[in-house]
């Protein structure tokens, strides 16, 4: 270490060199540090003893049933998103051609469209208990899936005894191709008018039903990982 022009001329007082010896250390010190720095701020630096940087996974996760209820929720609503549009499309089916051509409202009609209301209605409540930001109660609804589900049924089981008991004139598919003969006089006496209008009201039933089995079995899924939080 050098010694400085104090040093020199007061040889007995060290005070100045263990100044510059300590500001030696430092400067001396500093380019390593930086080095370090460096090599920690890169991707390619040191990496801690035991692990291969893939240890990662188990970190900061979303538990599974989170996420399982998410889907089961999203499926829900777009299941009550279809029964919602559903619904008024089956009551039309069940009193606008009756109306139209003048038929009276009667025994009918009347199953058909009260099963249209309470299924809008319990499609609706349903849906505003799986849209809301609040705590979903699980019993609360799977009740109301169960109703949706029964609403369902129910409209098919009443379209398959009105096909078995009901006069073929009074039949809700009948009435609709007397109204469409009477706006297209060119289909009036197509042989396929019939058979078209029984599959419609056919396929109108079903899906009716498997949309309300959907709501019901996500619905109960949305339940049960909701219990498990």
């Amino acid at each position: 270490m050098r010694e400085c022009e104090v040093c020199r001329r007061r040889s007995g007082n060290d005070r100045c060199c263990q100044i510059l010896q300590v500001k030696s250390a430092r400067i001396s010190f500093s380019p390593a540090r930086g080095r370090t720095r460096e090599e920690m701020a890169s991707k390619g630096g040191t990496r801690a003893a035991g692990t291969d940087g893939n240890d990662f996974q188990y970190r900061q996760r979303v538990d599974s049933k989170y996420q399982k209820a998410a889907v089961a929720r999203k499926k829900v609503k777009n299941a009550l998103s279809a029964l919602l549009v559903y619904h008024p499309v089956m009551a039309a089916w069940a009193v606008l051609p009756s109306v139209l051509t003048g038929a009276d409202l009667d025994e009918y009609n009347v199953p058909f469209s009260s099963l249209a209301f309470v299924g809008f209605c319990l499609a609706l409540t349903t849906m505003s208990m799986v849209g809301s930001n609040k705590t979903i109660q699980p019993e609360n609804l799977e009740s109301m899936c169960a109703a949706v589900r029964a609403a369902g049924a129910l409209n098919l089981i009443a379209g398959f005894l009105m096909r078995l008991q009901v006069d073929d004139k009074n039949l809700l598919m009948r009435r609709f191709t007397n109204l469409v003969a009477r706006e297209i006089p060119g289909v009036k006496d197509s042989p396929a008018l019939a058979p078209a209008a029984s599959l419609v009201e056919a396929l109108l039933m079903c899906v009716g039903l498997l949309l309300a089995l959907a709501v019901y079995k996500h619905g109960k899924a949305l339940a049960s990982y909701t219990k498990t939080r």
